[in-house]
């Protein structure tokens, strides 16, 4: 009965926007196609755009299947740009020729909007990303294949793909390091690349398309996604307590073995703090100690503190507190592999940008712990080596998370920004958010002066 009431307290929150202005009083937005100049005169963007792509791309047709195979070809020497010019035509194929399966069309999602923040192009998928885009425009305009619902939409992050190819456009229109004004801004052909502008285009008429189509729905898919975080995702079964917990009792007689229990897991799993982690059974605690998870192995979160890179897979961690924060049971381990997990509050470099991530299996090479007579605190100093060998490298578990997991990690943060507000008051909001702001700029700085301290090393 306990467990109900939290639930349903928790899923309250999620069916309501406690912010001053509620999304159910969004006006109906009414978006006009934006004109270009083509030779002297006035056009409609989406009219224009079948002519756009007739105009700059060769007849060459291409088909391109999800799998990786692709038989794009002819693409031109020429590029104006870091992206790829492509001279190939989009020719629609049958939605039974494409791969519309959800995790594939959420993994294109995530590896384009990776690149565009990390590199500022679309990436080794730009390919599939054209592709995609011009089946899915072609099938909403001709409304003869319903390819796409609004589930597959949510699930795979596509309105943020969408949002972000046009905001991105939008930047490069307006030039590095100017504003997005209509005096920078001059036609859509002049600022983008061909490949990259007749994706904008798909991309905007896509954008169009759904907004006309699902209406409030679409305007309201961020709010839907939080219901999803606690009635079948990353938060199911919690309970809306502070600090976050979960009700659930781990087990002490699993009989599954410790190789066994490492199937369970791999480096680059991902949670939204380490009661979640707690609740799959990767630690046994939702605090910061060590423990062995469900399965015997003994696992270390790394939430606070210093972690540097002193050599390759070595890593020295400290941190100070009091004698009960120097974990102790780790002497034992010395020589041992252990699993470490890495949170965002974390000082390092390694550190997820959110959440907190299992980034493998690694040997405690040396323990120390000594004592601050003056001021009395105690200092732990760990020399961590990575193991060699593993499944995925660092690099890639570097990577995580992934702009879908960022977006779910911003859907919990408004579900716990709005707890506050409402069972602490508008004060204790707004002390929550300023806390969170000034911690996030504390541990900018401190990376860039790491960086700093790395390049002038070299």
């Amino acid at each position: 009965m306990e467990s109900s009431s939290r639930m349903s307290m928790f899923e309250r929150f999620t069916r309501h926007d406690w912010s001053a202005r509620s999304r159910l009083d969004v006006p109906q937005l009414h978006i006009k196609s934006k004109r270009i100049s083509d030779g002297g005169g006035d056009h409609s963007l989406f009219s224009r755009q079948r002519e756009f792509m007739n105009l700059i791309l060769s007849p060459m047709v291409g088909h391109f299947g999800y799998d990786g195979a692709s038989s794009l070809s002819s693409r031109s020497s020429r590029s104006p740009s870091k992206f790829r010019a492509s001279t190939e035509t989009l020719t629609p194929t049958k939605p039974d020729k494409l791969n519309w399966d959800r995790d594939v069309l959420l993994k294109l999602s995530d590896s384009v909007r990776a690149s565009l923040r990390r590199d500022k192009i679309p990436g080794p998928d730009a390919d599939e990303l054209s592709v995609f885009l011009d089946a899915a425009w072609r099938y909403e305009e001709q409304r003869r294949y319903p390819v796409l619902d609004f589930k597959t939409i949510e699930y795979a992050h596509l309105d943020k793909l969408l949002a972000e190819l046009l905001e991105f456009a939008e930047t490069l229109k307006a030039g590095p390091g100017q504003a997005t004004t209509t005096a920078t801004i001059t036609t859509v052909e002049d600022a983008l690349p061909s490949r990259f502008r007749i994706d904008v285009i798909n991309a905007e008429s896509l954008s169009r398309i759904w907004r006309k189509r699902f209406r409030d729905q679409y305007f309201m898919i961020d709010q839907h996604r939080r219901e999803a975080l606690v009635t079948g995702g990353r938060l199911t079964e919690a309970s809306f307590n502070d600090p976050l917990a979960y009700n659930r009792s781990t087990k002490t007689d699993d009989p599954i073995s410790e190789l066994e229990g490492n199937l369970q897991f791999e480096a680059g799993d991902w949670w939204l703090n380490i009661a979640c982690a707690w609740h799959d059974g990767i630690v046994d605690s939702s605090l910061e100690i060590p423990t062995k998870g469900r399965y015997g192995t003994t696992a270390l979160p790394l939430l606070t503190g210093q972690e540097d890179i002193v050599g390759a897979n070595m890593y020295k961690y400290s941190r100070e507190g009091k004698a009960t924060d120097m974990h102790i049971p780790l002497i034992s381990q010395v020589g041992r592999q252990i699993r470490v997990l890495r949170g965002y509050q974390l000082k390092s470099l390694l550190a997820p940008e959110a959440g907190v991530r299992y980034d493998g299996l690694f040997t405690i090479k040396q323990y120390g712990s000594k004592l601050n007579e003056k001021t009395g605190v105690h200092r732990l100093e760990l020399l961590l080596e990575r193991v060699v060998g593993q499944k995925k490298s660092l690099d890639s578990v570097r990577k995580v998370p992934r702009p879908s997991q960022l977006d779910d990690w911003h859907s919990f943060t408004k579900l716990e920004g709005d707890r506050i507000k409402v069972l602490h008051g508008e004060a204790t909001y707004l002390w929550w958010v300023i806390k969170l702001h000034e911690e996030k700029a504390d541990r900018e700085e401190w990376k860039r002066t790491q960086r700093f301290k790395a390049s002038y090393s070299q």
